[in-house]
């Protein structure tokens, strides 16, 4: 079987691998992180021009004050993401229905984390306020970049 183009020449391979929905992990999990880090680039940008001083006192050293980078942000924003998600699909390779499962609670685990530098930093209110919708700008890349996954697996399974 042969399909026309929209030119009007026939492309044999059409109709013998159909395209799957969603993305492979590594377009997923790439696209992923690479929004949140824009995301995340740009709050820290918009924090600067709303007057956030970026920094905070420094947990490990009481008495020493920590200044928020973009090169941390873009650390913050890339390490735990992209751990997470190389862990959800490896063991999606056991169970399928695992996606689900770590789509749901990264996306809570990214929004419950909102509460540390909203409630527990020293710092003034626009950093806060940055600091807390870095948080939350974690939560749809962890949702949109597994449920890509989850449904190019779930096509392939016949599910």
């Amino acid at each position: 079987m042969t399909t026309q183009s929209p030119a009007g020449t026939t492309d044999p391979t059409a109709a013998s691998s159909p395209r799957l929905p969603g993305l492979p992990w590594w377009q997923a999990g790439a696209l992923g992180v690479g929004a949140a880090v824009a995301a995340n680039l740009l709050i820290f940008g918009a924090g600067h021009l709303a007057g956030a001083s970026m920094t905070h006192p420094d947990p490990a050293d009481p008495g020493a004050i920590v200044d928020v980078t973009a090169g941390g942000v873009a650390i913050a924003s890339v390490v735990p993401l992209a751990i997470g998600f190389l862990a959800a699909v490896g063991l999606s390779l056991l169970w399928t229905g695992f996606l689900r499962t770590a789509q749901i609670t990264g996306t809570v685990l990214a929004l419950l984390s909102t509460a540390s530098p909203a409630l527990l930093l020293d710092t003034d209110a626009p950093t806060r306020v940055a600091l807390s919708l870095m948080h939350i700008a974690l939560a749809p890349a962890v949702w949109f970049s597994l449920g890509a996954v989850r449904k190019r697996a779930l096509a392939r399974t016949g599910s």
